[in-house]
């Protein structure tokens, strides 16, 4: 049999073979076809249905619902006519179950296939394409080597297609081209090759993208600017877009204001989303910032703003190899990027594992439908629809323990290692255990009962932790990410009313017990004669005395807690703690307007390196400013050196337009910036203030507050206005500190203004 990766799948009532999957093998990309496949949901097995409802047949199956009433399944000709069904259906009150699953998605699931697939059939070849008919298919764990195309363009501020750059690899293999317009028809460079007509440009990128036919086409903000772009031109000039595989067009789609793009036989991997969706952060999420934090590494043109513009306009009118540098190195810094990152192997893993093509493997509760529903079917049950699920409570969030603001020394931090998923392996939690809570029953902390010995996801939690483990032994990051963020999202979803399982039970029974650890692990400590000054969720920070062994208090409190589990609730306990990290020092940061410790907020010293959490330092809507006062200003207070200098140096420095270059606000945008009506917020003022041409295709905005009002950073030419910078950006970071320090910042700045006179 073949093996392949599957890069996208599909299913059109259009065609005459409506199920396609795509993907790619070691052996090229290939399209696997059916025309035997039914659209299907069910029915309760009493529910009379007439003709009109447009179902092609009705099988009685051994299936029943969660209340325990036998269904029939009702399948369909076409997608088309199944939802023109489910509606007739609801219009004469007759409920109907898992109408909401696409036949694509329950295709791959009730075959337990999950990314990767082996398959044999009679097969043709189209252009670059296998096709095959009909094939058979069975799940297979297949990794091939994917092939990476770069796209980057640039533009004028006119609105011209300047060029396009071109970038791709496969292993060792590399192949680079810029197509830039020109007055003549020539190649400038080794990779620079002028074309007369914005039109040719767009003809001999789709020609190059089918000559190369890669898996991946990457980019920075590549479908919401590049492609966005080059669809508009094509439009004008009457040029297809065929980036797909089959030939056919890019698909371009706006929903709540972002764009999201299709192509057949290829998966889009947008920078900024790609990198948001896979946990990582970063100060900003431009091509230059990110560069420079994982690559060390800043583009060819380091100017931003109307400078940037401006050498770029330059660069087309007087040195065209130059600009095709600046374009391809940009193509080559997005593969480079992820390549350091292991991006690759990290959406590999996550859509191996979740069962979700790469597109969507952040899409929590499709991956747990693809796990769940199939083995729920074999246990004789149905799903219902999402929106027919009853809307309940919702459960208590973690347990937090307050801090105490202030400074404190020697504290060491212990976590539970996946404490959620180690709560639903020891009380065996999951919508199935539930529903067969009276067999075997083992109850929570809270009294709710599940089946100890009927249920799905324990046993494939525990598989999940010993690939896990090797995957941490094989030092394989990759790997072990992709499964510790599969694992954590399963309490999401069972908590989601955007899911099918949801019921209030399963939240809280988990929640709950994860308060009930919290509390039974402070008692441990405290009957060491040890503090607790802090807990969050699934970590404590304990005040350590001198001379104890963290490690075998961690081990300790495994053993106590084991024991209560087994005592109490007569199963055994799956939870782990770990001596996590010991701080020399760390200081609680107060709330806002309050004595009161601050949640999630602190900051840690130790061997020489501060650790901070949730501090303006590692947000990125405080200025640079802000983020460098607040460093030295820890840096300070860790060294036992007095503050008070120290900040009215640098309020002097501030006002004297030494730090003129931190000023700058970063905001995202959520809307467009004609929805803002009622209120309408400083950034949105600035932004206002952009050429209209700038305004069409803004995602965030950088801006200032200068005395005339925010303006924004590339246009501003007044002064800032300074006090406004002391009071929203130093104030708040220093008062933070000068309060537990009995000190306050008014009189600080109030005795800096003084001295000047």
């Amino acid at each position: 049999m073949n093996k392949g990766f599957i890069l996208n799948s599909f299913w059109d009532d259009t065609k005459s073979y409506p199920l396609e999957i795509y993907g790619t093998s070691n052996e090229g990309a290939f399209l696997l076809r059916f025309d035997n496949q039914e659209p299907l949901f069910f029915i309760g097995e009493k529910s009379s249905i007439s003709s009109d409802v447009g179902h092609s047949r009705v099988k009685d199956i051994s299936l029943k619902t969660f209340d325990g009433e036998p269904v029939k399944a009702l399948y369909f000709d076409s997608l088309q006519k199944l939802y023109e069904g489910r509606d007739k259906l609801s219009q004469k009150g007759i409920r109907s179950y898992e109408n909401d699953i696409r036949p694509e998605s329950r295709f791959l699931m009730e075959r337990f296939i999950n990314g990767s697939l082996a398959f044999a059939g009679d097969c043709e070849k189209q252009g670059n394409l296998r096709v095959f008919t009909n094939p058979q298919v069975k799940a297979e764990w297949y990794r091939p080597e994917f092939s990476v195309l770069s796209l980057d363009i640039e533009t004028g501020m006119d609105g011209s297609l300047y060029s396009v750059g071109l970038s791709y690899t496969k292993g060792e293999l590399e192949r680079d081209i810029v197509f830039m317009k020109g007055d003549t028809e020539e190649q400038i460079s080794e990779i620079c090759y002028l074309k007369k007509t914005e039109k040719e440009l767009l003809e001999h990128t789709v020609e190059f993208i089918q000559e190369v036919d890669p898996d991946y086409i990457v980019g920075w903000h590549v479908v919401g600017f590049d492609f966005k772009f080059l669809d508009n031109k094509a439009r004008k000039y009457g040029v297809s877009l065929n980036f797909g595989r089959d030939g056919s067009q890019i698909e371009l789609q706006e929903r709540n204001n972002m764009m999201y793009g299709t192509i057949k036989g290829r998966v889009i991997l947008d920078g900024p989303p790609l990198l948001r969706n896979n946990f990582f952060s970063f100060k900003n999420m431009k091509l230059d910032t990110v560069a420079g934090e994982v690559l060390g590494l800043g583009k060819d043109i380091s100017a931003t703003g109307k400078e940037k513009v401006e050498e770029i306009e330059r660069r087309f009118r007087e040195d065209k190899a130059s600009l095709a540098f600046y374009n391809i190195e940009d193509c080559r810094l997005v593969h480079q990027i992820y390549k350091k990152l292991d991006i690759y192997n990290l959406i590999h893993a996550r859509s191996m594992f979740s069962g979700q093509q790469i597109d969507k493997v952040g899409i929590s509760t499709m991956a747990f439908d693809h796990f769940f529903l199939p083995r729920l079917h074999r246990k004789g049950y149905v799903a219902p629809n999402v929106l027919d699920m009853a809307r309940e409570e919702h459960s208590a969030g973690g347990m937090v323990i307050e801090p105490k603001a202030g400074l404190y020394h020697d504290v060491a931090v212990f976590d539970f290692k996946s404490l959620y998923p180690s709560i639903i392996r020891t009380f065996s939690i999951d919508p199935y255990s539930r529903l067969k809570s009276d067999v075997d029953p083992v109850k929570t902390p809270s009294g709710i009962a599940f089946s100890s010995t009927e249920n799905i996801l324990p046993p494939f939690l525990e598989e999940l932790g010993v690939k896990r483990s090797n995957a941490k032994e094989n030092n394989n990051q990759a790997l072990s990410q992709a499964i510790k963020i599969l694992m954590n999202s399963f309490y999401g979803v069972m908590g989601s009313p955007k899911s099918r399982f949801y019921h209030s039970d399963l939240p809280t029974a988990i929640t709950t017990t994860g308060h009930w650890i919290l509390n039974q692990s402070i008692s441990f400590f405290d009957n060491l004669g040890l503090e607790v000054v802090y807990g969050d969720t699934d970590s404590l920070f304990v005040k350590l005395m001198g001379g104890e062994d963290v490690e075998k208090l961690a081990s300790d409190l495994n053993y106590y807690l084991s024991q209560i589990i087994a005592d109490e609730f007569k199963c055994k306990s799956k939870l782990e703690v770990e001596f996590e990290k010991r701080f020399e020092q760390i200081f609680f940061s107060s709330a806002r307007g309050s004595d009161h410790g601050a949640k999630k907020r602190y900051v840690g010293y130790s061997k020489g390196q501060m650790s901070f959490v949730g501090m303006e330092y590692v947000r990125s809507d405080w200025t640079e400013l802000a983020k460098d006062f607040q460093f030295s200003l820890f840096e300070r207070l860790f060294m036992g050196e007095p503050l008070e200098q120290f900040i009215k140096s640098e309020i002097k420095k501030l006002e004297s337009g030494a730090y003129d270059s931190k000023l700058v606000y970063t905001k995202k945008l959520s809307k467009s910036l004609d929805e803002y009506t009622k209120s309408v917020p400083p950034h949105i003022k600035a932004a206002r203030l952009l050429p209209l041409e700038k305004q069409k295709r803004l995602r965030s905005i950088s801006y200032i507050m200068s005395n005339q009002g925010p303006r924004p950073a590339s246009e501003n030419r007044d002064q800032p206005d300074y006090q406004h910078y002391i009071e929203k950006q130093i104030r708040p970071v220093a008062q933070t500190v000068l309060q537990g320090q009995g000190l306050n910042f008014d009189d600080i700045h109030t005795g800096n203004q003084l001295s000047m006179f």
